[in-house]
């Protein structure tokens, strides 16, 4: 571990890791002597490791192990949370099953600032919207209905009223009697075939073997295109499971 890797680390985060270490340390140090102390300590310890070993083994672990203060750092990184937030223009649309879909947004902080700075600014709104097809084209809305949002909540399911069809959603900032579009996400297909992978039926002889690794039967129902009788129903795919994507 060098000087210079561990002067990335906030004094804090230096501090802890002298603590979980069992390496002398006093909050009165500055970070430059906090990081020499850590350093001499950590490649001591290293330089012990190393002489307890033949040359044959040293040279087997550098090839193929971590060394433990790199696995110290690894496992200190591993605590710090990922944001809630990439501050950057989003709007993902998923689908769960034919009738429901999960939308997530995220805009970048000029965009919120300009928009809230507006004094006819009346809040956000997701406009979902049904296609002919999978194109964002000037034609293809079939038709489409509004959920006003907030945007801390950056994200919600939404129930389809259709399904065998396109869906796309688009984020706007109502302004008064304007709409401002901030964000288009990508076009979800909601057919039925789309929640399972297509030419799936194959040969029954396999199809049972996905069934029984899957922990399903073949009795709640069959693929498109396979020759059951029973059609497929993914709500009933989905609760075979351990509770469903939705908690049931």
């Amino acid at each position: 571990m060098t000087k210079s890797r561990l002067r990335t680390f906030s004094f804090a985060e230096l501090f802890q890791i002298a603590q979980e270490e069992h390496i002398g340390a006093s909050p009165a140090m500055d970070k430059e002597s906090l990081v020499s102390l850590i350093h001499d300590a950590l490649e001591e310890e290293k330089e012990d490791r190393e002489g307890n070993h033949s040359l044959t083994i040293r040279l087997e672990a550098k090839k193929f192990s971590v060394s433990q203060d790199e696995e110290l750092i690894l496992h200190f990184g591993n605590e710090a949370e990922l944001p809630r937030r990439y501050k950057d223009n989003t709007l993902v649309l998923m689908l769960r099953d034919p009738s429901w879909v999960y939308c997530y947004w995220d805009l970048e902080d000029r965009v919120l600032t300009d928009f809230l700075s507006e004094t006819d600014y009346l809040g956000l709104f997701l406009r979902i919207i049904q296609l002919v097809a999978n194109d964002w084209g000037t034609n293809s809305t079939l038709d489409w209905f509004d959920i006003p949002i907030q945007f801390a909540d950056l994200g919600r399911y939404i129930n389809l009223p259709a399904t065998d069809t396109y869906y796309g959603v688009e984020l706007y900032a109502r302004l008064g009697e304007r709409e401002m579009l901030l964000a288009r996400s990508n076009i979800v297909d909601s057919s039925r075939d789309m929640v399972v992978a297509e030419g799936f039926s194959g040969n029954a002889e396999n199809r049972e073997k996905l069934f029984a690794l899957s922990d399903l039967s073949s009795d709640v129902g069959a693929f498109p295109g396979s020759d059951y009788s029973e059609p497929l129903s993914p709500q009933r795919i989905i609760g075979a499971g351990s509770g469903g994507l939705d908690g049931r």
